[in-house]
């Protein structure tokens, strides 16, 4: 994953740093389809790299709620 948790002392830097993740994954994808529509890439490697991606994604996803469960105080 692109982010590591351990680099952060602080939950709201690692928070940001996920939420700005997450949006580079959103644009690295745009741009893989984009890149698949002009052809400059096999549907082969477009479904590896797509996959890639998506798993990164669910990843940020997840510790993108634990950090808010956390930075929120929880319930």
């Amino acid at each position: 994953m692109g982010v590591s948790l351990y680099e952060f002392k602080d939950p709201k830097e690692a928070l940001k740093a996920l939420e700005k993740r997450q949006k580079e994954l959103v644009k690295e994808l745009e741009e893989l389809i984009k890149k698949r529509e002009r052809g400059e890439i096999s549907e082969e490697e477009f479904y590896a790299q797509k996959t890639r991606l998506e798993r990164e994604y669910v990843e940020v996803m997840d510790r993108l709620t634990q950090l808010r469960f956390i930075v929120g105080g929880g319930l």
